[in-house]
């Protein structure tokens, strides 16, 4: 498998599959070119970071994460917007594939903490938090943030 950074915005239409498996019913429902009018729109270019997993010339997968908070110039903390796995290829350890990726990724860009948020109604991505060391930083009625330190290595 071939981790590869997307520069610049992502053609969110070819990975449409992926977003609409990590898409939360907690943002309605809503078509195909509106999720990725959605995607585009919260892109940020400069802050945000886009990396797929293809197997052979497939993309199986794809996570993005940005510096946190994106108004701040200078940040040790990152926030994990998406990570994906296409359903068919999933409980295969890809989800735990790209989350090491993506910790590693983040330690070389310099952060030192990394956060994310999952509804409580998404089991698939509590597992992957839980399996990767995040802890749990904050609760809401719907959701939980988590929170891992990144040590350098």
């Amino acid at each position: 498998m071939i981790f590869k950074i997307i520069e610049g915005i992502p053609d969110y239409a070819e990975i449409i599959d992926l977003i609409n498996a990590e898409w939360p019913v907690q943002f309605g429902e809503k078509s195909d070119s509106e999720k990725i009018a959605d995607m585009r729109e919260s892109h940020d270019v400069e802050r945000d970071r886009t990396v797929y997993i293809y197997d052979d010339s497939k993309i199986i997968g794809f996570y993005r994460y940005t510096a946190w908070p994106r108004a701040a110039r200078i940040t040790e903390t990152a926030h994990i917007y998406d990570i994906a796995v296409l359903p068919s290829m999933q409980k295969q350890g890809i989800g735990m594939l790209l989350m090491d990726n993506l910790v590693d990724d983040c330690r070389k860009q310099g952060f030192k903490k990394l956060l994310s948020r999952s509804f409580r109604t998404n089991e698939g991505s509590i597992r992957l938090h839980k399996a990767a060391g995040f802890g749990i930083s904050l609760e809401t009625d719907d959701s939980i943030v988590w929170e891992i330190p990144i040590s350098s290595k």
